[in-house]
């Protein structure tokens, strides 16, 4: 069944067009951490920092800590719940797979096969997050690339540790597998393919709004609870951690979301009527 899914998997267009779309996201956003806003800092491109004022995020590449926050696989961002485009790409891989066997007619197939749909779940669990789990490699090797060919041409030392580096691919690695599978279980959620594109990109853009009426209504402080929402959670485990969260604590947590949305899909496949 796991082969069967597979190849479903890889020979779907669908999962083709997102693999493409996320690199091409990553690609588009490091370029702009990495490249274009060290350049408009050091007055290279546009009028200089001091013309640009505030306006002018603050990128430091010769520091570790920045080195590593832009080697995240679904692109470096400048808040925890930030969203780009690999992130959106990611997340619809899964929704995308979730959804096909529905709109082709392949669940039925799959269901008299296995009769117990939970193992139908499990195996399309497993294609999509070995599925994304390539995706996320080359994703990684795509943000290292990026990242050292930046300071390569600007003379900039690499500071972070070689081991710090493994990890925090690793870890980035680890988040796009699970958002991918919480994709797909939203997808066997929703059944239709549009109903489960609109939920999942309508969850993911609620998100930050969440998180900053949430830091409104709590007087500018951060709200501890919005730091383990999905896109959140997603960061805090690439970076190892951020606020009062730990980098275990974003793994655990995340860990255990993906596996909720996998209950649910399989609770409610379980009872559907195919």
């Amino acid at each position: 069944m796991f082969r069967a899914e597979i190849l479903g998997l890889v020979t779907t267009t669908a999962t083709k067009v997102a693999a493409t779309v996320a690199l091409l996201g990553l690609v588009l956003t490091q370029l702009v951490f990495v490249v274009l806003l060290p350049a408009l800092a050091s007055g290279q491109v546009g009028p200089g920092a001091e013309a640009l004022g505030d306006d002018l995020p603050v990128v430091d590449l010769t520091a570790a800590a920045t080195q590593l926050d832009a080697l995240s696989p679904l692109g470096t961002t400048l808040g925890g719940g930030s969203i780009g485009l690999a992130l959106v790409a990611i997340v619809l891989l899964g929704v995308l797979a979730g959804t096909s066997d529905d709109r082709h007619g392949g669940i039925v197939g799959a269901v008299l096969a296995s009769p117990r749909r939970s193992r139908v779940v499990m195996a399309k669990a497993a294609a999509v997050g070995a599925g994304a789990a390539v995706v996320g490699i080359v994703l990684a090797i795509v943000s290292l690339l990026t990242l050292v060919g930046s300071l390569a041409l600007t003379a900039t030392p690499f500071t972070a540790a070689t081991g710090a580096v493994v990890a925090t691919l690793a870890r980035g690695v680890l988040a796009i597998t699970c958002l991918a599978v919480v994709g797909l279980a939203v997808g066997i959620l929703c059944r239709s393919q549009l109903t489960g594109v609109l939920v999942m990109i309508g969850a993911l853009v609620a998100e930050p709004i969440v998180a900053a009426v949430a830091q409104l209504v709590g007087g500018g402080a951060a709200a501890s609870w919005t730091q383990f929402l999905p896109v959140a959670l997603a960061q805090s485990v690439i970076h190892g951690g951020a606020g009062t969260v730990s980098g275990g604590v974003s793994i655990a947590a995340l860990l255990a979301l993906t596996a909720a949305a996998l209950v649910a899909a399989s609770i409610t496949l379980s009872r559907r009527d195919v």
